[in-house]
């Protein structure tokens, strides 16, 4: 994999997660009718939980001599993409948060069931693609990845009064959502099972 298809790798899955209506976008879109910048806010907090993981996994995938493991990893994260997406499409709604701000994004981000299990299989298979870049794809990872959240977030909250009042917008994002999960969630699976193929029959 060259740099340009990680880039759009990351970017790519980044906003599948980003897109999805959950937790994040719904206090998201409470906040900004009162305040149109409650989207950088909130994903300031989203990253102060991130960042720290992003760290853990970037040390332990570097020091770890991981080798078909990283297969299972990336076909644990294709599981996982394919059964988010089909959340996407089951999904009925969001609700309604009261707590604002930068803390508002660490309690919703601390509170999502699937945070840490996406970052545990998803996000860690974007990390170990990141080292072969270098501490260069470290770097460029957590800027394109956070440049999702706060872009985003952002556009959201600034439009939050005209984007809540269309019904339609969640089930749009969920189907875009599920879309790019889905998408690269056969890719993750293809990819991983072709190098374990491959691996135990030679």
């Amino acid at each position: 994999m060259d740099f340009a298809l990680f880039a759009i790798t990351v970017v790519s899955v980044s906003l599948s997660g980003v897109l999805a209506p959950g937790p994040l976008l719904a206090v998201t879109l409470a906040e900004g009718k009162k305040n149109r910048f409650a989207g950088i806010e909130i994903s300031a907090g989203h990253a102060i939980i991130e960042m720290p993981i992003i760290a853990m996994l970037y040390f332990f995938g570097s020091l770890t001599a991981l080798g078909i493991e990283k297969s299972f990893i990336a076909f644990a994260g294709g599981i996982l993409m394919l059964y988010l997406a089909y959340r996407e499409i089951k999904a009925e709604g969001t609700g309604e948060y009261r707590i604002k701000g930068v803390f508002s994004g660490i309690l919703m981000s601390m509170l999502n069931p699937y945070f840490i299990v996406w970052w545990l299989t998803i996000g860690f298979t974007l990390v170990l693609l990141s080292l072969n870049f270098g501490i260069l794809g470290i770097i460029a990872f957590v800027i394109l990845h956070e440049s999702c959240d706060f872009g985003w977030y952002g556009i959201v909250s600034f439009f939050s009064n005209k984007l809540s009042e269309r019904r339609g917008f969640e089930k749009t994002l969920s189907l875009i959502s599920a879309i790019i999960l889905i998408t690269f969630g056969f890719y993750f699976i293809y990819t991983s099972l072709k190098t374990l193929i491959l691996y135990y029959s030679s």
